[in-house]
């Protein structure tokens, strides 16, 4: 089974400069599975990339040892790089602890996010390019099937995926179980970081149509609500939307408070005493504390938010014994079925 490996690096083993050097768009792979396969050392082989995760999942033509290095120049030779400073970023994985990898890679257990569901879809999306290029066979389309057969397995038969563990997902889970359907709702960000952008997305994803974005540069406001289609307001009159708003995600940079008690007890009357819903994302805090107190004002802070994470995270690692019994059940299955195929091919 030594034929059947996967040699890569992922977050754990190198640091994102050096796996965005490795990394593959979308638009290469075909052109990469092909290069790869020119190698006569291989009969079939698949280019997974990820933000995480550059690996090469590849059957050599018998059991020559050469075939990782053979591996790693290709990468180094396809990006024109010298690996020499590399190679003790790599990881290698033959036979079945190739097999268990790639179920673990698809079911989320290899995840920086334990149970994350968006690898899943980065690996279907990987195999189709490969098979589509014909670069895929017997072994590996057998084998990638069973990784997304077990993939399914885990995520119906154990929690592993149950609760939120970003802050961003908290936060809008938390809006749905405060303001129930968020379809009709209308929605603040304060602050167009890296953490807006995030939280617009979710917004988006959860039914929210109607979002509103302020920044103290207008300009940045203007380019996260163009990408999402929302609307962009000026920083200075932001006060004057909350009236209208049912979530607020403030994550400024700001050095003190830009919310006070006293402009939500001012806002309250105004809003008929409808809920409002405020997460504040911010260090130091953009919404002062004492707002919690008031009627029909719910405010959450980034450490109320992490205690959740922190909760659901927990859960999901208590799953974990569960899905490694799937994967090392699958990976058995598979080995046996990889055995006979090979001895009834005459390869052993």
């Amino acid at each position: 089974m030594n034929n059947l490996v996967v040699v890569g690096i992922n977050h754990r083993t190198a640091p994102v400069e050096i796996r965005e050097k490795l990394s593959f768009g979308m638009h290469e792979l075909p052109q990469a599975n092909s290069v790869l396969l020119k190698n006569s050392v291989f009969i079939e082989g698949l280019i997974l990339s990820t933000c995480n995760r550059v690996e090469i999942y590849a059957v050599a033509n018998g059991s020559n040892e050469n075939y990782v290095k053979k591996i790693q120049s290709f990468l180094g030779g396809f990006h024109n790089l010298g690996l020499d400073d590399f190679q003790n970023r790599f990881y290698v994985h033959k036979g079945d602890l190739a097999i268990k990898h790639l179920f673990r890679v698809a079911s989320g257990l290899d995840s920086m996010v334990i149970g994350e569901a968006e690898i899943l879809g980065q690996v279907k999306r990987a195999y189709k390019c490969a098979h589509v290029n014909k670069a895929t066979g017997k072994i590996l389309n057998r084998l990638f099937q069973k990784a997304f057969n077990t993939a399914k397995k885990i995520r119906t038969d154990t929690r592993i995926t149950s609760g939120s563990v970003s802050v961003s997902a908290v936060a809008v889970r938390l809006s749905k179980k405060i303001l129930g359907d968020l379809k009709n709702k209308k929605a603040l960000i304060i602050g167009a970081g890296e953490v807006g952008e995030q939280l617009a997305l979710y917004l988006k994803k959860n039914g929210i149509k109607n979002i509103l974005v302020t920044n103290r540069t207008y300009e940045k406001a203007s380019s996260l609500a163009d990408r999402f289609n929302a609307k962009a307001v000026k920083f200075e009159v932001f006060r004057d939307t909350l009236t209208e708003v049912d979530i607020v995600i403030a994550s400024t940079g700001a050095p003190h408070a830009i919310i006070t008690k006293k402009d939500i007890e001012n806002l309250m009357p105004r809003r008929k005493q409808n809920p409002i819903f405020i997460i504040d994302l911010a260090v130091p805090r953009d919404v002062e504390a004492e707002v919690n107190k008031i009627d029909n004002a719910y405010l959450y802070d980034i450490d109320d938010l992490q205690k959740i994470v922190d909760k659901n995270i927990t859960l999901r690692k208590k799953e974990l014994d569960i899905c490694n019994k799937i994967v090392d059940a699958a990976t058995m299955r598979f080995k046996d079925w990889f055995i006979k195929e090979s001895k009834e091919d005459g390869k052993e």
